[in-house]
C-alpha cells in the first residue's frame, strides 16, 4: 500500500466545526471554500471577511441547501461550489479563481492534479460523494493509487475522492492567469 502523500504547507488553522447560518449551518461547501480563499487572501494581502462570514457569504452564492430530516445541514452541487466561488470572486473584482475536476470515474486525473497542487503548496478540497458519505473537506494528505483515499485537515477523517458511485473530485483557488 503506497505511503501517505502529506500536504508541504503549515496546517490551515480551523476548517472545521461549522458556524450556524440562516437557522442551520452554513455547510462544508461553503466552509471548504472559505477556507481555500482566506489562504489566498493572506498570501495576496486581499480584503476578505473573516472565514464564518465569508462561509456564509459564499453558501448564497454557492445556493447551499438544507437537506431535509437532518436538523439544518446543507449541502452544496459541484457545480454550484465551482460557479458560487468564481461569481462571488468576479462580482469583488478579486484576482483569484475556482478550479475543479470531479465526476464519473476521474481516479487518475485526480492523483495528477493533487500531485501538482500539493507540489506547489496550494491547499485541496476533496470531495467525497458516495452512500458513505457526502462532504466537502480540506485535505491534509492523499493516499496514491487504486481508490485515492485521502485525510481530512480537520478531522482526521478519511475520504474517499473516486468512489464507486463516481462523484468525487478535488477543487482549488488559484491566481486568476
Amino acid at each position: 500500500m503506497p505511503e501517505l502523500v502529506v500536504f508541504p504547507g503549515p496546517r490551515l488553522p480551523k476548517d472545521g466545526a461549522q458556524p450556524p447560518w440562516r437557522g442551520g449551518l452554513v455547510g462544508c461547501g461553503a466552509l471548504s471554500a472559505a477556507t481555500l480563499l482566506r489562504v489566498q487572501a493572506e498570501r495576496q494581502a486581499l480584503d476578505l471577511p473573516p472565514r464564518d462570514e465569508l462561509a456564509g457569504e459564499l453558501a448564497a452564492w454557492q445556493g447551499a441547501f438544507r437537506v431535509p430530516l437532518t436538523g439544518g445541514w446543507r449541502a452544496t452541487w459541484p457545480w454550484r461550489w465551482l460557479g458560487g466561488v468564481n461569481g462571488y470572486l468576479a462580482a469583488r473584482n478579486l484576482p483569484l479563481r475556482a478550479r475543479g475536476l470531479w465526476g464519473v470515474r476521474r481516479g487518475p486525473a485526480l492523483e495528477v492534479h493533487l500531485e501538482r497542487l500539493f507540489a506547489q503548496g496550494l491547499p485541496v478540497v476533496g470531495l467525497e460523494f458516495s452512500p458513505r458519505q457526502q462532504h466537502y473537506g480540506v485535505l491534509r494528505a492523499y493516499q496514491p493509487g487504486g481508490e485515492l483515499r485521502a485525510v481530512l485537515n480537520a478531522t482526521g477523517e478519511p475520504l474517499e475522492l473516486s468512489p464507486r458511485l463516481g462523484l468525487g473530485g478535488v477543487f482549488w483557488v488559484e491566481p486568476a492567469p
